[in-house]
């Protein structure tokens, strides 16, 4: 009760007179007409580059190398002849496992959402020396982890197919790569 005593004491006095005069001018405002049965309006928003519009990665099957399913026979022969231009070439030499897959991931979808339709992944062949005694010598890690993250569900979309090119294009050692046409 002494605290109340002591703030009210504190405050200046309420003005009456004062407060008519600021507040004599103010008109209320009329309220707007809000018609509470209508529903919000939402507006759908999408990214300018969709990588899914490829088709859904869950319902692709499973990537091979050298399969031509789901291409019309032009193409086919056009994949299997190496009449694509290589438009992008991506060199794995020197990179670790976890470097090199960052670097496949952004490089497919960039080349995918450049409307690129070809390209080149340059693993190297893995060719280490060894005794049959040393398990413990790497025999190639990137050459065969790349094909299998082609088929992980966010790339294989973008993919139609791939292989090992002619020794010309680095044989073994690299993956001649057909991306899907990024439809509009």
């Amino acid at each position: 009760m002494k605290n109340i005593k002591k703030i009210k004491a504190s405050q200046p006095e309420f003005d009456e007179e004062a407060w008519a005069e600021i507040t004599q001018d103010i008109k209320e405002l009329k309220k707007p007409d809000i018609n509470q049965d209508s529903k919000p309006l939402i507006i759908e928003i999408k990214a300018s580059t969709d990588i899914s519009s490829a088709g859904s990665g869950l319902t692709l099957p499973e990537l091979k190398k050298d399969s031509t399913i789901g291409m019309d026979n032009q193409t086919a022969k056009k994949f299997k002849r190496e009449e694509f231009k290589v438009e992008a070439v991506l060199d794995l030499h020197g990179q670790t496992e976890k470097n090199a897959y960052n670097k496949v991931h952004d490089f497919i979808t960039t080349s995918y959402a450049a409307g690129k339709r070809c390209i080149l992944i340059i693993t190297g062949k893995g060719l280490t020396p060894h005794t049959e005694d040393d398990i413990f010598v790497s025999r190639g890690i990137l050459k065969e982890c790349v094909p299998n993250w082609l088929s992980s569900t966010e790339l294989r979309p973008m993919i139609m197919a791939y292989k090992h090119p002619t020794e010309a294009l680095g044989g073994s050692g690299a993956l001649y790569i057909v991306l899907r046409r990024k439809r509009a």
